[in-house]
C-alpha cells in the first residue's frame, strides 16, 4: 500500500510545480507586456523631446536642466540631434530674413509722414546662445523693431519734408548705417560689443507725404518744366536768327558775285530765255532789255497760227554799266522804261 501511494504523490508534486511555473510565467508575461506598453507609450510621448530635427538654414540652442541652463559656447547644427528628454533645444532660423515696417514719423516742420521700410537681417550664429539667454525668440520685436523706428525717426526728424523727397538717396545711405545693440564683453582692459543680430540691408520702400507737400512739389515741378520750355523756345529762336543771318550773308555774297559778271553774258542768257518763251503756244507779250543794252518787244498770238511777230532795236556799241540784279534768280539787269508797242 505504501509503495503504491508514492507515485501518486510524485505526480501531484510535478503537477503542482508545473501549475506554479505556468502561473509565474503568466504573471511575468503580464508584467513584461505591461512594461513594454508603458515603455512604448513613454517613448512615443518623449520622442519629440529626445529626437530633435533641426531644419535647413537653422541652428539650435541647448538648455540643460541639470547642467547650468543655456549653453552659450556651442550651437547645434542642422539634422537629427538626440538629447535627454529633460533638456530643451530651441531652434533659430539663421537664414537671411526680411520684414516690412510701416509707421509715422515727424519731419523738421512737424509734418506727419508715413514711412514704409524693408529690413533684411539674420542672427549672429556666434552670439546665438547669448541672444537666447538675454533676449529670446522674440528678438525682432524686442530689439530690431525699436532700433529701426528710432533710427528712422531720428534721421527724418532733422530734415524738412521737401529735402526728404528730393534727396532720397542720401536718406537711404543714412538709414543703412543703423546701429545694433550687442553684448558687452571684456577684451583685456577694454570693452567690446558683439552684435546679437546682423542687419544686412535697410531700404526705404515708400514715403506718404501730406497733400499740401505733394501739391507744392507738383507746382514746383510744373514751373521747372515751363522754365525748360521757355529756354528751349529761346534757343530755337536764337538758332533761327542765326540761320537767317547766314542766309542773308549768302544772298549778299551772291549779289556781289553776280554784279561782277560780264553784261554780254547776261544779254545772251536773256535771249535764250526769250527763245524758250517764244516756243510756247500761248499768247503773250514779253518785253526784255532796257537801258543801253538790247531791247526786244515780242508779241506772240496763238490764234494766228503761232507765228511770232516783233521788232528788236539795234544794240549800241558801248557797253552799258551793269547794275546789280534783284536778289531772286534768274539774274537780269534793271529794266528800263518799255518802248511803245508795235502793232502787228
Amino acid at each position: 500500500m505504501i509503495q503504491e501511494a508514492r507515485p501518486e504523490s510524485d505526480e501531484q508534486r510535478e503537477r503542482s510545480v508545473r501549475i506554479r511555473f505556468l502561473t509565474w510565467l503568466q504573471k511575468v508575461q503580464f508584467y513584461a507586456y505591461t512594461t513594454l506598453v508603458l515603455v512604448l507609450l513613454a517613448l512615443g510621448f518623449l520622442w519629440p523631446r529626445i529626437f530633435i530635427s533641426v531644419p535647413a538654414g537653422s541652428h539650435a540652442v541647448m538648455y540643460r536642466f541639470f547642467k547650468g541652463g543655456t549653453v552659450t559656447n556651442r550651437v547645434w547644427p542642422e539634422g537629427l540631434n538626440v538629447i535627454p528628454p529633460w533638456d530643451t533645444l530651441t531652434i533659430y532660423e539663421t537664414r537671411l530674413q526680411e520684414k516690412t515696417l510701416e509707421f509715422d514719423v515727424l519731419s523738421e516742420e512737424g509734418l506727419d509722414l508715413g514711412v514704409k521700410v524693408s529690413i533684411r537681417y539674420r542672427p549672429n550664429k556666434e552670439m546665438l546662445g547669448f541672444l537666447h539667454q538675454d533676449i529670446g525668440t522674440e528678438y525682432f520685436n524686442r530689439l530690431i523693431k525699436p532700433e529701426v523706428e528710432s533710427h528712422v525717426r531720428r534721421t527724418f526728424g532733422s530734415r524738412p519734408a521737401h529735402e526728404i523727397y528730393s534727396s532720397k538717396r542720401d536718406v537711404l545711405q543714412e538709414l543703412g548705417q543703423i546701429p545694433v545693440l550687442g553684448r558687452l564683453e571684456e577684451d583685456g582692459a577694454a570693452l567690446s560689443s558683439r552684435p546679437y543680430v546682423v542687419i544686412q540691408e535697410l531700404k526705404l520702400v515708400d514715403i506718404d507725404l501730406p497733400v499740401i507737400v505733394e501739391q507744392a512739389i507738383a507746382d514746383k515741378y510744373k514751373q521747372e518744366q515751363l522754365m525748360l520750355e521757355y529756354r528751349y523756345k529761346l534757343e530755337r529762336e536764337e538758332n533761327e536768327a542765326e540761320r537767317k543771318r547766314t542766309e542773308a550773308a549768302g544772298i549778299r555774297d551772291y549779289n556781289l558775285i553776280v554784279a561782277k559778271v560780264n553784261p554780254d553774258l547776261l544779254r545772251w542768257r536773256s535771249i535764250d530765255a526769250t527763245l524758250e518763251l517764244a516756243k510756247s503756244e500761248n499768247s503773250k507779250v514779253v518785253v526784255l532789255g532796257g537801258g543801253q543794252g538790247a531791247q526786244m518787244l515780242l508779241n506772240v498770238d496763238a490764234a494766228m497760227g503761232g507765228a511770232p511777230a516783233g521788232a528788236a532795236a539795234a544794240a549800241h556799241d558801248e557797253k552799258p554799266k551793269a547794275e546789280p540784279p534783284a536778289p531772286a534768280p534768274p539774274p537780269a539787269a534793271a529794266p528800263a522804261p518799255p518802248p511803245e508797242p508795235v502793232k502787228p
